[in-house]
């Protein structure tokens, strides 16, 4: 996957007003990504660096990214994930969009394939957060897995990634909710696209109701270090509530239903019962599992 990540930003096209440098960081103990990097950076059309990171888990590679890109004195950092390829206008959609915007974060769109061997309900809804709305509309969030972040706003709010997410994940939705409350915009680009092939491991029901699980893990966790913990009680007595009644209505439209309808229903029993599950302590360790190979 690696192997394809970096080989599609050879096909880039880059405004002449920027130079560009790759990073790529690594945190396996055994070092996989190194002899992928030694391959790939002979015929690299700019400059191409490696690092190991010896913390485990996602936050501290996400923020080593960060902090080797604040000593190269970036103006930006642009992210997308080592399972995914990029299309070769991506970096120009995503200046252009904070240029026209005047944001300091554009979240680009992913457009994900489905496995051969797919269940056939799998195509009839959107189970993996691929949408992005109209370009330049105002978002509260982002992923890493397509963004463009202005490294001199991020740096003046002293803002990285939080290791509270590093085991659940969901610490880039949690960076950029601190990002909106320090007054930074966060806008959508259509035309900023990556693209990802979803691995057969996930393209189930049961890695769809776990990762709402998950979800779920992730949202209360989040009202609770930004809010407090009233905040995030009111999430699971209110929000848990609203699931649960869309639930429990959902059950009417059964007999005239399709497969992906119910998964989907089903999917608001799993956030419900993650919600409950965070209340009460449980933990959630999403990053356990690697899917894809």
């Amino acid at each position: 996957m690696l192997t394809k990540a970096l080989e599609s930003l050879k096909e880039i096209l880059v405004p002449d007003e920027y130079q560009v440098s790759c990073l790529v960081s690594d945190n396996d103990p055994e070092k996989s990504a190194e002899e992928v990097f030694d391959q790939v950076k002979v015929e690299f059309p700019f400059p191409i660096e490696y690092f190991f990171e010896a913390k485990p888990g996602i936050v501290p590679n996400r923020n080593r990214l960060l902090d080797e890109a604040t000593k190269l004195k970036a103006d930006y950092l642009a992210f997308f994930d080592d399972d995914e390829t990029v299309d070769k206008n991506w970096l120009i959609e995503l200046l252009k969009a904070s240029k026209k915007f005047g944001a300091e974060a554009v979240w680009g769109r992913t457009i994900y394939s489905l496995p051969k061997n797919h269940p056939d309900w799998l195509s009839n809804r959107n189970f993996y957060g691929g949408d992005q709305p109209e370009t330049g509309t105002n978002r509260r969030g982002a992923s890493t897995n397509n963004v463009l972040i202005d490294m001199n706003f991020l740096n003046s709010h002293s803002l990285r990634f939080s290791m509270e997410f590093n085991d659940i994940g969901g610490s880039d939705s949690f960076l950029f909710r601190e990002f909106w409350d320090k007054g930074g915009k966060v806008i959508s680009s259509q035309e900023a696209i990556t693209y990802e092939e979803v691995p057969e491991s996930r393209a189930t029901e049961d890695w769809i109701l776990r990762r709402a699980y998950k979800n779920a893990h992730t949202e209360y966790k989040r009202a609770r270090l930004r809010k407090g913990m009233l905040a995030a009680f009111a999430l699971v007595v209110f929000y848990g509530l609203w699931l649960s009644l869309n639930y429990s209505f959902a059950h009417f439209r059964y007999p005239f239903s399709t497969y992906d309808f119910k998964v989907f229903n089903r999917r608001r029993k799993a956030k419900v019962r993650g919600l409950l599950d965070a209340l009460n302590g449980h933990t959630h360790k999403e990053y356990e599992v690697v899917h894809g190979g």
